[in-house]
């Protein structure tokens, strides 16, 4: 299996990971659909679905970037998606944490992320607008 390297924005570490985007985009989704009640693959549709699917998608799409250390535009390959798209699903995440039992539920979600990335544990900095625009932009 090929190994990739990837950068994590939040600590500026290297991070390897054996998982192949297929792989990591599968368990992800696999993930969030059962956390959800949804079906994996009405994550991955070209459309954008009912606003319970949209939503669980912006979660997954989160969660490999932010769990796996991933790129805007990587993540956007892999749920055939704009970076742009993904950057405004970072957003939209980034601002429901704020509700204490979605903080949770997802905090549940990216310990199952570490456990499958390797990762010791996740950052929990929360970063503003203007550094997730920052990093579209370098995307």
């Amino acid at each position: 299996m090929k190994r990739q390297i990837s950068s994590d924005p939040l600590t500026s570490r290297r991070i390897k990971t054996d998982l192949s985007p297929d792989c990591i985009v599968h368990a992800v989704t696999g993930r969030v659909a059962g956390e959800f009640g949804l079906d994996p693959a009405a994550l991955l549709a070209p459309t954008r679905g009912a606003p319970e699917i949209a939503f669980a998608r912006q979660v997954a799409m989160y969660l490999a970037h932010v769990g796996f250390a991933l790129n805007f535009a990587a993540v956007g390959r892999m749920f055939g998606r704009d970076r742009t798209t993904v950057a405004h699903a970072c957003r939209v995440i980034e601002d429901c944490r704020d509700d204490r039992r979605f903080d949770h539920r997802l905090a549940a979600l990216e310990r199952a992320c570490e456990q499958l990335s390797g990762r010791r544990e996740m950052t929990r900095e929360r970063r503003s607008r203007p550094q997730i625009l920052a990093e579209a932009e370098r995307s």
